[in-house]
């Protein structure tokens, strides 16, 4: 995986590598912050996701990359769907309540996660509700960072 990590970076543009070390250096310093990356289909938003995963990964720390749909969700590596991760059902209701338990599965592997990569999250009804979920389950964990693609850090 260093490999792979090493090789990427190499064919990183500069708008590209400035989003990876900015990401990292949050996730190194334990800084907690929200990512929007935005740019035109085709630039390598998805690219750059995969690689800050296989980084976050290859320092032994958990990386979620989920997506709204299923097609989106097959290209980040381990990406699945936002309703097979949170519970998140296709028609929601303004009394949803994200599907997220103490005693479950996910609970214990959100409480090992670093980062979480959201791929078409502007897509998604309803995020806020999952954020302010995963903030109360993990009791406020400023440890955690969420990049969600297709929003505002701009990649040209």
């Amino acid at each position: 995986m260093a490999t792979l990590v090493d090789e990427q970076r190499t064919i990183f543009n500069p708008e590209q590598a400035t989003a990876f070390d900015t990401v990292l250096e949050s996730v190194t310093n334990n800084q907690g912050h929200l990512f929007f990356i935005h740019a035109a289909r085709g630039v390598g938003k998805t690219f750059l996701c995969n690689t800050i995963a296989a980084e976050i990964r290859r320092r032994g720390q958990v990386t979620l990359c989920i997506a709204s749909s299923r097609i989106a969700a097959l290209l980040l590596d381990g990406g699945r769907t936002s309703y097979s991760c949170f519970k998140i059902p296709l028609s929601i209701h303004e009394d949803f309540v994200a599907g997220l338990k103490h005693n479950s599965y996910i609970f214990l592997v959100l409480q090992q996660t670093r980062v979480i990569i959201w791929n078409e999250v502007s897509m998604q009804h309803k995020y806020d509700i999952v954020n302010q979920c995963l903030r109360d389950l993990l009791e406020v964990s400023d440890h955690l960072h969420l990049i969600a693609l297709k929003l505002t850090y701009y990649l040209e």
